[in-house]
């Protein structure tokens, strides 16, 4: 049966916090859970592997990871794998232009096995972690100006691993599909974002390789998939939650999509 995945909170006095991956958690990493905040992980040593919103990563030297608000994670990491990580809400930073924070980009994987770029991020995280424990005057503003400075070169590590680089349109438009996920038409996308449908999926196609309706449709299976694995709701309360008409309309959304009838996916993913 799906159980109820606890969402942890961050509580520091301005939601910053650095801290060894190894520390003495208040929760279990090793199980499910999902964050309200950002978290980025910078192993130095490897070992071991990670579960993102049902993908799983392995851990691997001198690599950098990332988990947004709202995914599933999962860590079960060697014994000796242990690196830095930095923790954030959204509503510290002083911009929201960061693409790679973004839910639509595969950032999950920033880097892997690149020493350099490895010990260039940990010493920023330990400069940091110095501002924060010496008080002085203005350390939350200067904290938040080196996190955005860390998160600018992470953006373009990111564009130069892949190749991405997203207009306003996009970005607009995957922030619309996060928030109405279930009632809204790819042209009433369009229409709210004062272009033709056409000149929307042209730019879908060049920019995320898809098309507005697969990755709605994307999108809708994750939040589905959360749903069978991690809710204990009947297949016909999460097929009316999403707007499905009926709930065979429901099953035949997930054939589709997975070739696995709800029943079928719900036992998958609860047995990951």
């Amino acid at each position: 049966m799906p159980v109820d995945v606890p969402i942890h909170n961050l509580n520091t006095s301005y939601n910053i916090n650095i801290e060894k991956i190894s520390h003495d958690n208040n929760y279990d990493f090793n199980t499910i859970h999902k964050h309200n905040y950002f978290e980025i992980l910078f192993f130095e040593k490897g070992g071991g592997h990670q579960l993102i919103d049902f993908e799983k990563i392995k851990i691997k030297n001198n690599s950098c990871y990332i988990v947004k608000p709202k995914q599933i994670h999962l860590v079960k990491r060697n014994a000796n794998a242990d690196g830095l990580l930095i923790q954030f809400t959204p509503e510290t930073l002083f911009s929201d232009s960061f693409s790679l924070l973004k839910s639509f980009t595969k950032s999950e994987v920033v880097f892997e096995k690149d020493i350099d770029l490895s010990n260039y991020f940990i010493s920023q995280l330990k400069s940091i972690s110095a501002i924060q424990k010496s008080k002085s005057y203005f350390y939350k503003e200067k904290t938040i100006h080196l996190l955005s400075s860390l998160l600018y070169t992470l953006e373009e590590q990111s564009i130069k691993m892949k190749n991405e680089k997203f207009s306003a349109i996009t970005v607009n438009f995957i922030d619309l599909v996060e928030n109405n996920i279930n009632n809204i038409s790819v042209s009433e996308y369009a229409k709210r974002l004062h272009i033709s449908s056409k000149k929307l999926t042209q730019i879908i196609k060049t920019e995320l390789n898809s098309t507005p309706l697969k990755y709605i449709h994307d999108i809708l299976l994750l939040n589905i998939k959360r749903d069978l694995a991690f809710k204990q709701l009947t297949h016909k309360e999460i097929a009316y939650n999403y707007n499905f008409d009926s709930p065979s309309n429901f099953s035949i959304f997930i054939k589709k999509h997975t070739k696995l009838t709800p029943t079928e996916l719900q036992k998958q993913l609860i047995s990951q």
